[in-house]
């Protein structure tokens, strides 16, 4: 199945305390050919992309009026590594979005690593990639 991307809201830079420079955060929609698959939000601060990435954070499940204990929040890491651009699932209860009410679990590595979900999310992961031209700054190429 095709997915495709929507974009949704582009925050205003934020000014990060530890080097004045600006944090940029977005978001946007998954969806299939069934419906909606997931929302996104992607945050990183310019200039930084090499040295610390940049977070994705999805919301996995089932939308249109279901219950927020039908969704799972999954969070990645975006690096540039030696071998090229890579991501990695990290543990989403660290991360401060997991706590939002349309949440139903926040899921650590390790519930998701080596599973059909893995899959789905990375799938998300390559559509959003692909598709929302406003990341094109993470980027190898388009790195100082």
């Amino acid at each position: 199945m095709a997915i495709t991307i929507e974009k949704g809201i582009e925050q205003p830079p934020t000014h990060c305390d530890c080097c004045g420079r600006a944090t940029r955060a977005l978001s946007g929609y998954a969806s299939d050919e069934l419906g909606a698959l997931a929302t996104y939000m992607v945050q990183w601060t310019d200039g930084h992309v090499v040295a610390n990435g940049a977070n994705f954070d999805l919301i996995v499940g089932a939308w249109g009026g279901a219950p927020s204990s039908k969704r799972i929040a999954v969070s990645l890491e975006y690096r540039q590594m030696a071998s090229g651009p890579g991501f990695t699932i990290i543990d989403a209860p660290d991360r401060a979005f997991s706590m939002s009410p349309v949440v139903g679990e926040a899921l650590s590595r390790s519930d998701v690593v080596g599973t059909k979900l893995a899959d789905e999310v990375f799938a998300i992961i390559d559509a959003i990639w692909l598709q929302d031209e406003r990341i094109r700054d993470l980027r190898p190429e388009n790195q100082i």
